[in-house]
């Protein structure tokens, strides 16, 4: 067989059939697109990439003078680089490094461990470069304004807390004892020469680590530095968990201030942030708020006490007096021993400062009643701190006056040397009404904790009303004593660090009227302490209160001993309600006479409380107004189906609905139509409560 002429081997094959040989075509179609497609992409990106590189030649062209004018300075710098470069290359410990470096490279494992170190050296780094870049404003962080004010059950303020902080002053603006005394509390070596050398910056890092700041010499001008920094600009209180981060952080802002401000900056700065009590920042504020003056016109006692209140930050100027005083003694003894004060001069300042208080000091604030009842008010007010606050006590003045009488008497007839006296009085419901501080302040306690919830009446936020209670639930007498004898135990405990071994202390508890009285008297003689002194207090307080407050419910019990003589019938036969058939109820006889306003939904006629039915009283200016339109009048009250609810008339007029129509007051839930209906009028005129 022959092959047929111009035909190459490979097409040797049998003939394809038709339908095969039309598949073929459009697959070879298919792969031609493809190709060309292909082609089409690569011309594409090289079009792409020489327009790119023309344009890139085209920059560089326009931007070469003004690249080699930016690295003339780098290439001016180059030759000290690579000299020094040179140098430390040069040195034998970098030699010797190297050299141990490629044998550890050379060893077993040795290229991982390095590897494994280069790359704790990386996470160092961006470590201290987090720590540098959430570094705090070294201004410090400004506080929330805000003002919290307690009342008496009058309304009236008796204590006041603020958060405030003052101008940043310059030193110049400060007297002189006041920089003194403020370096004998913080720092007394702080005008002594310090280097930041690598001695000096090793112990910066080495104090930054330890959690106490030592008070010791030769630690030169960074412990203020280092207070300022972990107290003021951190804000870490003593004694509280650091982490390694605020570590780092405070030693690179010691070293940043040590390095660029001067001493009298840093002087300058630390006086701007120090805290001078809770909430009180920088001596201006302190100087104002506590003794009404400029940080400049400070004298020595005032600026020792503010110098102490620095070293306790936690001690409420207007409560811890005797405290404060002590720390500024020791502040004196600190100008003292660095010579800015004569011997004769702390004498006379010591003087001086022992008959100190802040503005605002008062016996209420001294004996901690007011911070108890913020303490038991604070959950109520909720977890973000109010701008404004205003909790209404059950105070009484008139009584808390009589008691600061009483104590100012017998003070001056045991001659006030090294005696001291208390008072305290309890309401029915183990509220506090009156209170004298004898020793030290009321101790944080359950016993204070619930009378301090017994005497809170009104709490008020950012203008609205959070709590109201008129009336809190009467407590048993015995548990009621129990209350009065420990907190005043805590009143009668003395001040620390008191020298006063040969005192003898008293206590008498009686009551006045509805009320539970408790004295206490200390002082070196039996006269003055255990003999007669405690009851004598408490006899002077009765008699005032009998002379202020006549007592209709001795009269009656008297009058009810008389009953019972003439009848010959005891107590307790007398006592014994009578028998009744079933369905009868005893009726309340209705009470008659001239009244007086406990609040505008409340009064006492009789020696009996009554509550105005259909009424939710108000103290303060409304009740003041009550009273005032009563004027002595008298009126009558019939018993509303409560035990002690009553519609009371004076003359032709209901006082429900007087008290309810002038807004002085709420209606309560369940009042009757005409009652509501004055409610509406007083809200529709916006009267009273309304306004």
């Amino acid at each position: 067989m022959s092959t047929q002429p111009r035909r190459d081997w490979m097409d040797l094959s049998s003939p394809r059939p038709p339908q095969e040989r039309t598949e073929t075509s459009a697959v070879s179609r298919e792969a031609s697109r493809a190709f060309a497609a292909r082609s089409g992409l690569v011309t594409g990106l090289a079009r792409i990439r020489s327009g790119a590189a023309r344009a890139g030649n085209a920059a560089a062209g326009h931007l070469q003078p003004v690249l080699s004018v930016a690295a003339a300075p780098l290439r001016r710098a180059a030759p000290a680089w690579q000299g020094a470069a040179g140098r430390v290359g040069a040195h034998p410990l970098v030699s010797r490094a190297g050299e141990a470096a490629k044998r550890a490279g050379a060893l077993p494992w040795g290229r991982a461990l390095l590897l494994a170190g280069l790359g704790v050296l990386g996470l160092s780094a961006l470590f201290l470069a987090w720590c540098a870049a959430t570094l705090p404003p070294v201004s410090g962080t400004p506080p929330t304004p805000r003002t919290l004010t307690v009342q008496a059950q009058d309304g009236t303020p008796i204590a006041r807390r603020d958060v405030a902080r003052g101008r940043a002053i310059p030193l110049a603006s400060v007297s002189r004892p006041m920089i003194q005394a403020f370096l004998a509390a913080q720092d007394p070596w702080f005008e002594d020469g310090y280097r930041l050398d690598a001695a000096g910056l090793a112990a910066v890092i080495r104090r930054s680590f330890r959690d106490t700041i030592s008070d010791g010499p030769r630690a030169g001008g960074p412990r203020l530095t280092q207070r300022l920094v972990r107290r003021d600009i951190i804000g870490t209180a003593p004694g509280e968990a650091r982490s390694i981060a605020d570590r780092v952080r405070e030693a690179m802002l010691v070293l940043w201030l040590s390095a660029r401000e001067s001493d009298a900056q840093i002087l300058a700065r630390a006086l701007a942030l120090a805290p001078f009590g809770p909430g009180l920042v920088g001596v201006d504020a302190a100087a104002r708020t506590l003794f009404g003056k400029e940080a400049g016109d400070l004298g020595t006692a005032e600026a020792a006490y503010l110098a102490g209140l620095t070293l306790a930050p936690d001690l409420r100027p207007d409560r811890d007096v005797t405290a404060i005083r002590a720390l500024g003694r020791s502040v004196l003894d600190g100008m003292v021993m660095r010579g800015k004060l004569s011997a004769a001069e702390s004498a006379e300042a010591g003087r001086a400062l022992d008959g100190l208080s802040p503005t605002g000091t008062t016996p209420v604030t001294r004996s901690g009643f007011p911070d108890l009842v913020l303490a038991e008010a604070a959950g109520r007010l909720g977890p973000d701190a109010p701008r404004e606050a205003i909790l209404r006590t059950t105070l009484d003045r008139d009584l808390q006056a009589m008691a600061e009488v009483a104590v100012d008497r017998r003070l001056d007839a045991a001659g006030r040397g090294g005696t001291r006296a208390g008072l305290l009085v309890l309401g029915p419901d183990g509220s506090v009404q009156a209170v004298v501080a004898g020793g030290t302040p009321l101790a944080d306690t359950p016993e204070a904790r619930r009378a301090a919830s017994a005497s809170l009446r009104h709490l008020g936020r950012d203008g609205r009303p959070v709590y109201d209670r008129l009336v809190a639930g009467p407590v048993p007498a015995a548990a009621r004593r129990t209350a009065l004898l420990t907190l005043l135990a805590g009143l009668a405990r003395p001040p620390e660090g008191a020298e006063d071994p040969a005192s003898r202390d008293g206590l008498f508890v009686g009551p006045v009227g509805d009320l539970l009285v408790g004295t206490y008297l200390s002082g070196p003689t039996a006269e003055n302490g255990a003999g007669d002194g405690p009851e004598a207090l408490f006899q002077d307080l009765a008699a005032q209160v009998a002379k202020a407050r006549p007592a209709p419910v001795a009269e009656a019990r008297e009058a009810a001993r008389d009953t019972a003589r003439d009848t010959g019938s005891t107590g307790r036969g007398a006592s014994r309600p009578a028998w009744q058939n079933p369905g009868e109820r005893q009726q309340a006889a209705s009470l008659r006479g001239v009244p007086r306003v406990i609040d505008t939904g409340r009064l006492r006629l009789d020696g009996q409380s009554v509550r105005l039915a259909g009424v939710e009283g108000q103290g303060g200016t409304l009740a003041r107004e009550f009273r005032q339109y009563l004027r002595r009048r008298e009126v009558t009250c019939q018993p509303a189906g409560g035990a002690d609810l009553y519609r009371c008339r004076a003359g032709d007029q209901d006082l429900s609905e007087v008290v309810l129509f002038n807004g002085a007051g709420r209606a309560a839930p369940g009042a009757p139509p005409d009652l509501q209906a004055a409610e509406a009028n007083a809200k529709a005129r916006k009267a009273g409560v309304w306004q």
